[in-house]
């Protein structure tokens, strides 16, 4: 069954200076998980991301290559104006 992901895309760390990777965090629709890389969601028919870094092109082509439609979110001030609204913090989950 495909399905559709919201994902808040971490950015890539470098690993030789903190010895760990950063993860995404992923909403869908019904509970918040965490991925190493978006290729992980096997099952997803679209992905809709906060950010686009460098490091991420290969997993996002690798996606587009499986047929996943994958869109990004240009204006990210609408994250913050909600959290504002919704009186919430700034977190992976809450974004």
């Amino acid at each position: 069954m495909a399905r559709i992901y919201y994902v808040d895309v971490a950015i890539p760390s470098d690993r030789k200076k903190r010895g760990r990777k950063k993860i995404h965090a992923v909403f869908d629709g019904g509970r918040v998980f965490r991925v190493g890389r978006l290729s992980e969601l096997e099952d997803a028919s679209e992905v809709f991301i906060d950010a686009l870094f460098p490091e991420l092109y290969d997993e996002i082509l690798e996606s587009l290559r499986r047929g996943v439609k994958v869109y990004l979110l240009k204006d990210t001030t609408k994250l913050k104006k909600l959290r504002i609204e919704n009186n919430l913090k700034k977190t992976d989950n809450e974004d």
